[in-house]
């Protein structure tokens, strides 16, 4: 039997990768939505290391950035972020739980969407930010997404929680 020559683009294995480091599948460990699953706005407002960032907190940072990689893949020229939007203070009610979860969903399913309508030859276009190109902003939320996970993990871990 042959073995297929075909190979996925690189903006689709690019995709794939994103998809695993969020939902699932990667090789290295939990992805984003494993290591959150379970945390309930409770566990999320908690700061089990005084001076560590909360889980809430780094949901809506991971939000934030993935948010600015696939603005800047747009064409939106942006540099930096404020204190205030880089870190946005989270709070501990559930329905702001729920909707700072959501929120985190939608980036990340905005961000998929827009790598997997981007043909490769785009990869290395420049973009304003610190990875000078799209291929550098898709491989930094990659890298982001998964230093995050391992933070939440190592949280919950702190905090007691077993999982």
């Amino acid at each position: 039997m042959p073995v297929s020559t075909v190979r996925p683009s690189q903006t689709a294995a690019l995709a794939d990768q994103l998809e695993r480091a969020f939902r699932g599948g990667a090789w290295h460990g939990p992805s984003v939505l494993e290591a959150l699953d379970g945390v309930d706005a409770v566990l999320a407002a908690r700061r089990p290391i005084g001076s560590a960032h909360t889980i809430g907190e780094i949901v809506l940072h991971l939000t934030a950035w993935i948010d600015v990689a696939r603005r800047r893949i747009a064409g939106e020229a942006i540099a930096a972020l404020p204190d205030e939007a880089d870190w946005p203070a989270a709070g501990g009610e559930e329905a702001a739980w729920r909707t700072a979860r959501e929120r985190l969903d939608d980036a990340h399913a905005r961000l998929h969407a827009a790598a997997l309508e981007l043909d490769d030859e785009r990869l290395d276009d420049p973009v304003a930010g610190s990875d000078p190109t799209v291929r550098g902003q898709l491989l930094g939320v990659l890298q982001h997404n998964v230093y995050h996970a391992g933070q939440i993990v190592l949280l919950r871990r702190a905090a007691g929680d077993s999982r």
